[in-house]
C-alpha cells in the first residue's frame, strides 16, 4: 500500500467511514474507492484528496498530513524529502545580527605544559575547544585545521561567533558528504544540511575554505569509529569521538607535525565544496564566463533580478563617485550587460523566479541586491518604478515566474543562480551588507537545487495576467509616493 492510502484507510477506520457514502460524495464508483483506499489507483488530483479530507471532517493538522502523503504517493518518499529539505535549507538560513563579547577577548593565558591530556566529558571537550580556537584567533596567521562534521554545533558555534576582523585565521575544513543511495537517519538530505551548516563561516571569516569527500555517513560516524574527528591549531591538536563527548588534546611537537602531515595528505584528496567569489570583479568575470555555457537554468531570489533593464545611464547616475577606476568598472558593467542580453542568460532561457514581496522591498528600498550596497546609491523613486514598469512588461513573453509567498526571508536571503553545468548561491551579511558569492563545486547540490527549482508547484505562482495586474497596480500605489 502506498503512504496515501495507508493514512486514509487508518482514517476511515478509526472514523468509521462508509466506502459507499464516501463515492458517492466524490463522485467516483465504489470499485475506483475501494482500489484507491487499497493503494491499487492513485488519486486523480489534489482536489480529489480535498473532497475525501471534507466528507472525513479532518481537522487542518490532519489535511496537511493527507496531502503531504499524497505528494509522496505521486512522487517517492526519496525525492518529496529531497526537495522538502530544500525549501527548509530557504527557510532556515539565518545570520545573526547580535554585536557580543567576542570569545578572543577571553582570558587565554591559560597554562599548558607539553604533552596530552584526556577529556573525559562533553564539558571538557567544549572547554578545550573553546580554549585552542580562541588562543588560535588572537594570532596575526593563525590557522585551524578541521576535520569534522559541520553537524557539531557547539564547535560550529564558537567559530561562527568569533570575530575575526583583526585576525588573518586560515580555517580549512574537511567534511564528508553521503553517497548512500538511503538517506541518513537523522537528516532526509544530509549534504544540504552540511550546507546549510557552513554557510555562516562563508559570512564570518575570510579565509573559510570547505573541502569534501564522499563516504556513506551513518558508518563513518558509527560508534565503532575510535577517533573520527580531529581539530589542528599552531599549538594543539584535538582528537574528538563521534560524539563529541571525548578526547585526548596534545601540543606535543611530534604529534602535531603528524597530525598536520596526515591532514595535508587528505587535504589533497578532497575537492573544494565552494568556490569564493571575492569581489564585484570577479563576479562579473564569473558571470560572463556562465554567460557562454550555459543554455539553460533557473533564478531564484525574492527581490527579482533586474541586471537585464539596467541602462549605461543608469550606472553613471547611482554608481558612486569616489569608487576607484569608477569609469573602467562602469564600461566593464555596460559591456557585461550587452553581453547578457544578446546571450542565452535572458529569461528566455532562464526562467527567472521571484515574489511579490521581492518586489515591493525593491520598490521600498531602491537597492538592486544582487550587487554591493556600498558601490551605488539607492535607485530614486522614479526609477524603481521605471524598472518594475519594464519588468512588468516583460512577463508575458520571458519566462518570469510570481512567487505568492516568499520561500526564505528577505532580511535573510539567499540567492540562487543554477544551470546544468554550473551555478551559485549568494547572501549579504546583516551588519554591513558585504555579499558572499559561492560557486557550487559539487554536483549532488547543484542536481538538487536545479530539481527543486525544476518542479515547484504551479500553485506556488501567480498567473501571468494575475501578476501583471498586481504589479500595475502596485506601480499605480507607488507612484503616489514620489
Amino acid at each position: 500500500m502506498s503512504d496515501f492510502s495507508q493514512l486514509l484507510s487508518c482514517h476511515i477506520h478509526s472514523k468509521d467511514i462508509k466506502t459507499y457514502a464516501l463515492a458517492q460524495y466524490c463522485g467516483l464508483d465504489r470499485s475506483n474507492m475501494y482500489k484507491i483506499i487499497n493503494g491499487k489507483r492513485k488519486p486523480s488530483s489534489r482536489e480529489l484528496v480535498l473532497k475525501i479530507c471534507k466528507f472525513m471532517q479532518l481537522s487542518h493538522a490532519e489535511q496537511k498530513e493527507m496531502e503531504q502523503a499524497y505528494e509522496i504517493t505521486l512522487i517517492g518518499h526519496d525525492t518529496y524529502y529531497r526537495r522538502k529539505a530544500v525549501v527548509d535549507f530557504f527557510n532556515n538560513f539565518r545570520l545573526s545580527k547580535l554585536n557580543l563579547p567576542v570569545l578572543s577577548e577571553l582570558n587565554t593565558e591559560i597554562l599548558f605544559e607539553k604533552g596530552s591530556v584526556t577529556l573525559n566529558t562533553m564539558a571538557e571537550v567544549n572547554r578545550s575547544l573553546l580554549y585552542i580556537i580562541s588562543l588560535e584567533v588572537k594570532k596575526s596567521n593563525g590557522t585551524i585545521d578541521l576535520l569534522v562534521q559541520p553537524d557539531c554545533d557547539f564547535l560550529m558555534n564558537i567559530l561562527a561567533a568569533e570575530n575575526y576582523d583583526c585576525s588573518q585565521t586560515t580555517i580549512r575544513h574537511i567534511i564528508c558528504l553521503n553517497n548512500s543511495t538511503s538517506e541518513s537517519i537523522t537528516y532526509p538530505n544530509y549534504n544540504l544540511h552540511c550546507l546549510e551548516k557552513i554557510l555562516p563561516l562563508y559570512s564570518n571569516v575570510d579565509k573559510y575554505n570547505c573541502f569534501y569527500y564522499y563516504d556513506h555517513i551513518d558508518s563513518k560516524c558509527s560508534k565503532f569509529t575510535l577517533f573520527p574527528y580531529v581539530i589542528i591549531t599552531s599549538q594543539f591538536a584535538c582528537l574528538l569521538t563521534g560524539d563529541m563527548t571525548q578526547g585526548i588534546l596534545t601540543n606535543a611537537p611530534e604529534s602535531l607535525t603528524l597530525f598536520k602531515d596526515i591532514f595535508n595528505q587528505y587535504l589533497s584528496m578532497a575537492s573544494p565544496l565552494l568556490r569564493p567569489i571575492n569581489d564585484v570583479t570577479e563576479q562579473i568575470s564569473y558571470l560572463d564566463n556562465m554567460i557562454h555555457v550555459v543554455r539553460s537554468g533557473y533564478s531564484f531570489q525574492m527581490v527579482p533580478c533586474l541586471t537585464p533593464y539596467l541602462t549605461r545611464d543608469i550606472l553613471d547616475k547611482y554608481i558612486i563617485e569616489d569608487l576607484p577606476n569608477r569609469s573602467e568598472f562602469i564600461q566593464a558593467m555596460d559591456n557585461y550587460i550587452k553581453v547578457f542580453l544578446s546571450s542565452h542568460m535572458t529569461p528566455d532561457n532562464i526562467t527567472y523566479i521571484f515574489s511579490l514581496n521581492g518586489v515591493k522591498k525593491f520598490l521600498d528600498t531602491g537597492r538592486v541586491s544582487e550587487y554591493p550596497y556600498d558601490i551605488y546609491h539607492p535607485l530614486e523613486m522614479t526609477d524603481r518604478i521605471h524598472l518594475i514598469r519594464k519588468l512588468m512588461l516583460n512577463l508575458p513573453i520571458q519566462n518570469y515566474r510570481v512567487l505568492k509567498k516568499d520561500i526564505g526571508h528577505l532580511d535573510n536571503e539567499i540567492f540562487l543562480l543554477v544551470t546544468q553545468p554550473m551555478g551559485y548561491i549568494m547572501f549579504s551579511t546583516p551588519q554591513d551588507h558585504h555579499l558572499i558569492y559561492l560557486d557550487i563545486e559539487e554536483p549532488g547540490l547543484l542536481y538538487t537545487f536545479w530539481d527543486f527549482c525544476e518542479t515547484l508547484d504551479d500553485t506556488l505562482f501567480y498567473t501571468t495576467t494575475e501578476a501583471i495586474e498586481i504589479l500595475r497596480d502596485l506601480i499605480e500605489q507607488y507612484k503616489e509616493l514620489r
